[in-house]
């Protein structure tokens, strides 16, 4: 059986966003399952002392632009958020959470936040926030708080962020496919060509 295609993400980020309907249609294509992994995209940055936001300013308003670019490509809602940047520690935690213990939730819990912040550019700080957005799809406000304070959620991806730097992370969202990475919501054409071709990508 093949193996699962890994999605490191974390919810900051939008091109992690963008991505996630565009692998989910790629892998259901080639029969794939996808391994979402939540990382801290800081903690990556940190491992190998890389820090990009807003250096220089004028990247940091041309990309701000392409954020909203990109969305209206994929035909994806987009309003800028605020706070920007967020270290959005709840969503990850409860995303590491429903992964390991309802993992049939967890891609739905990952849009329904992802629009709310990128979609809809509200605030996902708090688990009362969180809560108004995901509590229709039975991740109500006793969960979310579970696992704010849950110190094997926090553990779990750190884990996960210091695996996906030994994986080749430098940023999210990065994939691997039978251990061949790609970096980029952008890169998700070349994953369809790489299944579809797997002897030539390989060569």
């Amino acid at each position: 059986m093949a193996e699962p295609i890994v999605c490191y993400f974390d919810f900051v980020s939008p091109h992690s966003y963008i991505a996630m309907p565009a692998i989910e249609e790629v892998a259901a294509r080639h029969g794939r399952a996808l391994d979402w992994r939540a990382v801290s995209v800081f903690q990556i940055w940190d491992a190998i002392d890389y820090h990009p936001i807003g250096k220089p300013k004028a990247k940091a308003r041309y990309v701000r632009r392409d954020f909203e670019r990109c969305a209206a490509v994929a035909g994806l809602p987009f309003a800028m958020p605020k706070p920007f940047p967020l270290d959005c520690v709840l969503a990850r935690q409860a995303a590491w959470r429903l992964q390991q213990n309802q993992p049939e939730t967890a891609p739905a819990f990952m849009r329904a936040v992802f629009h709310r912040y990128w979609g809809e550019g509200q605030d996902i700080s708090t688990a009362e926030q969180i809560a108004a957005s995901t509590a229709a799809i039975g991740v109500d406000l006793d969960l979310l708080q579970a696992a704010e304070s849950d110190p094997e959620a926090a553990a779990g991806v750190r884990a996960n962020s210091e695996q996906a730097v030994a994986d080749g992370a430098f940023g999210v969202p990065y994939f691997l496919v039978d251990g061949e990475p790609f970096w980029g919501q952008d890169r998700i054409g070349h994953i369809d060509w790489r299944l579809a071709n797997p002897i030539a990508a390989a060569g």
